[in-house]
């Protein structure tokens, strides 16, 4: 009978007192096999340190606590008239505007939590905003069980980006982000899930550098920034872990193909697919491999799109145009409801979580648009906020900078649920979307304060 002591708390087998009598045969067996495992190891990072091949990237990860439940963030501290002048910068990761998100202010990230939130989506995470700590927002979103979806800033296409070719410009970008918290040692921090890849391009078309509203302008910003960001994930050694995607218009418009006509959102699915079969439709010559960058596309990408219009038209228009599309997730980058009432807008995000709960759903879920009142659009824009501000203070922010070094301090308001612009059966979108999460509204003004507009 072959029979083995183990010592205690054995971690090889060369630890193992064997009393059989093959035993002369363990220790060298043993041997043999720690010199593989040794030799493997040495090879690995000799071909790691010596710029070897780039290692095939990790699938994405899951979200975090199922559905995304997410909000669109942008909350400015302006109230009407007061940003006439001079607008804050619009990066709101940056640290100078702890006061509003963080736990010592208004505590913004926290209440998004308790609506039963669990994600964050913004918009002008790398672009102009300093060169200073935004690991502080992405810590407190992990803490408090949120995942960061960061935007490139949409305006780099425009004012920074020659032709529309984006390759340097957000390898430089990223770069920086890697540097000021959006990296954790050789990965990417890990409340960040997908990286936005620019807003809404199809408006490039209306710049006047783009010839005749040429489609292939806004393909052209989306895959040079996609080369751009693999790039410098190469060059800084960052794990290829998250998402990317770029959120476009529900604008009914052609793909750069051809191939889709008057297709609501889904025309920019078809532009991605089109230009990585042909990387030339679009003008551009891409740095990275078309077999690299053909195979970080099929990993990696998730299609998304933003949208007004109530979730049974949208749920309609996408899922019986998706066949093309095949297996890839997508999700709703803004869900505005406009003109909705109270119990519409529960219900639509209700059956939205519930749709993307679905075992066989390519539905991810929806960011809802948005977190405050855009005072300083006004407008339509004055329709979508879940939250207004109040007259009461609770503090003033640090310094707010841009890229250049200007900096501000702005007031910071108290948060309230009152709309009293909007009808009465559509002032209460904080309450609507926690009713659908099972969340609850907190974080307000203490006293009943009448918004400032």
């Amino acid at each position: 009978m072959n029979t083995c002591e183990t010592s205690e708390q054995p971690t090889s087998c060369c630890q193992r007192r064997c009393q059989n009598p093959w035993r002369m045969l363990v220790a060298p067996i043993c041997a043999f096999l720690l010199l593989v495992a040794i030799a493997v190891s040495v090879v690995l990072a000799v071909a790691h340190n010596s710029g070897g091949a780039t290692p095939t990237p990790s699938p994405p990860p899951p979200l975090p606590s199922g559905p995304l439940r997410g909000l669109a963030y942008a909350p400015l501290p302006c109230i009407a008239g007061t940003c006439k002048e001079q607008l804050p910068n619009s990066d709101v990761m940056q640290i100078g505007y702890e006061k509003q998100w963080g736990s010592g202010g208004r505590n913004d990230l926290n209440v998004i939590k308790k609506l039963g939130g669990n994600a964050i989506r913004l918009y002008h995470s790398f672009g102009f905003g300093p060169r200073s700590d935004h690991g502080s927002f992405l810590d407190a979103a992990h803490d408090n069980g949120l995942s960061v979806l960061p935007g490139v800033d949409s305006d780099l296409a425009i004012h920074n980006c020659t032709d529309f070719d984006c390759y340097e410009t957000v390898k430089e970008v990223i770069k920086t982000g890697f540097s000021l918290g959006f990296a954790k040692g050789k990965d990417w921090h890990p409340a960040i899930h997908t990286v936005i890849l620019f807003n809404e391009p199809d408006f490039f078309a209306n710049d006047p550098k783009c010839p005749q509203k040429a489609s292939w302008c806004r393909v052209k910003a989306a895959i040079s920034a996609l080369d751009g960001l693999l790039a410098a994930e190469r060059e800084a050694n960052i794990s290829g872990r998250v998402n990317l995607t770029t959120t476009w218009s529900f604008a009914a418009l052609d793909s750069i193909d051809g191939k889709c006509k008057n297709c609501p959102g889904y025309f920019g699915f078809q532009d991605m697919l089109a230009v990585i079969e042909n990387v030339s439709i679009a003008h551009y010559k891409p740095r990275t491999p078309a077999k690299d960058l053909a195979d970080s596309f099929h990993r990696r990408w998730v299609n998304a799109l933003n949208v007004q219009a109530p979730w049974g038209f949208v749920k309609e228009t996408i899922t019986k145009n998706y066949g093309p599309f095949g297996n890839r997730p997508w999700f709703i980058g803004e869900f505005g409801d406009l003109g909705q009432t109270h119990d519409i807008l529960k219900n639509d995000v209700q059956a939205m979580h519930e749709f993307a709960s679905a075992n066989d759903s390519l539905f991810m879920g929806a960011s809802i648009f948005q977190f405050q009142t855009a005072y300083w659009k006004g407008g339509s824009e004055m329709s979508f906020g879940l939250f207004g501000l109040g007259k009461e203070k609770i503090a003033d922010t640090e310094d707010v900078c841009d890229n250049k070094g200007d900096c501000c301090k702005w007031p910071v308001y108290c948060l309230s649920t009152d709309l009293h612009w909007l009808p009465a059966d559509q002032a209460q979108r904080a309450a609507a979307v926690a009713a659908a999460w099972n969340g609850t509204v907190t974080g307000l003004c203490r006293n009943a304060t009448q918004i400032i507009v």
